[in-house]
């Protein structure tokens, strides 16, 4: 696969000679335990952090910083939704109508419509992470960078949204996310699966392969999923043929 943007060997902080691409088009989801670098190399994939010679992005797709997009807090310069996703496309110039049709398009896609009149200060933690995330795709980056957005959200709220940044990828966006808990990586769909230790990559792959090496992830302190640490060790005694992610499927080959 291309490889939209390349670090390559990074002498920085816990890194020592670290390498490591995102594919164009993909999402890719790096988890660790704490102090393993993950929110440092999302600064350095989005230029935050400079890093002369050590990051390339492809020239052709990467033109300028409008194309990279980077959550880290959630930070908001007006008091209403609707001002917030406007004021990007209002910086760099769109006209009125084009505006509106932007807006439009996409508070439909992150399900924020009903929202576009609210003040920010209304809106729980979640509604708010979908309002930021509207007001920095708006314009449509290609590169889309989250560090550890789903920090406070429930179970179902993170499905959803891995839901959501799945539906911006297949619009062109390349989504890279990092969480310090590996359970969200189950909600994500054919991501591409990094687990950093110490400045390094341990494990990588897709997330079942990932997931089956429960004594490498145990052993640096991240924490299977219940399902994913249940399906490990029925699989183990051949219970069942391999990872299992839904309680419903479980029951139902057990039973069988």
């Amino acid at each position: 696969m291309k490889a939209l943007v390349r670090v390559d060997n990074l002498m920085l902080g816990p890194f020592t000679k670290f390498s490591i691409e995102i594919p164009l088009n993909s999402f890719t989801f790096i988890t660790g335990s704490n102090n393993s670098g993950k929110s440092l190399l999302l600064k350095v994939l989005a230029g935050v952090v400079n890093v002369k010679n050590k990051i390339t992005y492809d020239k052709e797709i990467i033109k300028s910083d409008n194309d990279i997009s980077y959550i880290s807090t959630l930070t908001f310069n007006y008091a209403t939704v609707l001002k917030n996703i406007r004021y990007p496309l209002e910086r760099l110039g769109y006209e009125d109508d084009k505006i509106n049709v932007l807006v439009r398009d996409i508070a439909k896609d992150l399900k924020i419509t009903n929202l576009l009149n609210k003040n920010i200060k209304d809106l729980n933690e979640y509604e708010k992470l979908r309002v930021f995330l509207a007001s920095k795709v708006i314009y449509n980056p290609k590169l889309l960078l989250l560090d550890d957005p789903c920090l406070f959200l429930s179970p179902l709220e993170k499905e959803e949204f891995m839901g959501l940044l799945e539906q911006l990828r297949t619009r062109g966006i390349t989504v890279v996310v990092s969480s310090s808990s590996i359970e969200e990586v189950i909600y994500t769909i054919n991501s591409i699966v990094y687990v950093l230790d110490k400045g390094g990559i341990v494990s990588s792959g897709d997330m079942l392969e990932v997931l089956s090496d429960d004594s490498l992830l145990n052993k640096i302190g991240l924490e299977l999923p219940f399902m994913v640490d249940l399906s490990v060790k029925l699989e183990y005694y051949n219970l069942v043929p391999k990872i299992n992610l839904s309680p419903l499927g479980m029951v139902e080959h057990l039973w069988k």
